[in-house]
């Protein structure tokens, strides 16, 4: 299986990639590291499988690609934390609706083209946040 996490150099999302490479998938990450960390993903750049992009979710084509690739999606990516959006309002409302919105668009523009049904039951969630499209 290929896996797309979105803020994937987070906490959460670090973990969950060494999970889903544990598992034997294919996985990738993509983070801006605003709020997430190179630490947490060091240990995994040397493992087969394990593919990152220091980036923006609101980089549509690169994101495009990403969803085009994957058969499950963990959306994680957010900008986070009382000072940053205190301090950084309209990159918090980019990042959380816009990001969100565009990781949504690609996912659904993939399945309008046949290739997969990708169930939506309110972002049908498998354990910690993943779309899947079947």
């Amino acid at each position: 299986m290929r896996v797309l996490i979105t803020g994937g150099a987070g906490f959460i999302g670090s973990h969950l990639a060494d999970s889903h490479l544990d598992r034997g998938d294919e996985v990738y990450v993509i983070d801006d590291l605003s709020t997430g960390s190179m630490k947490n993903i060091e240990h995994l750049k040397g493992r087969a499988g394990f593919h990152y992009h220091l980036d923006s979710i609101t980089n549509q084509h690169l994101t495009a690609e990403l969803v085009d690739l994957a058969d499950q999606i963990y959306h994680l990516a957010a900008a986070v934390g009382v000072r940053l959006i205190v301090e950084s309002p309209v990159r918090t409302i980019e990042t959380n609706i816009r990001g969100t919105e565009i990781v949504l668009h690609h996912a659904a523009k993939k399945t309008k083209e046949g290739a997969h049904h990708l169930d939506l039951r309110g972002l049908r969630k498998n354990g910690q946040g993943a779309v899947s499209r079947r």
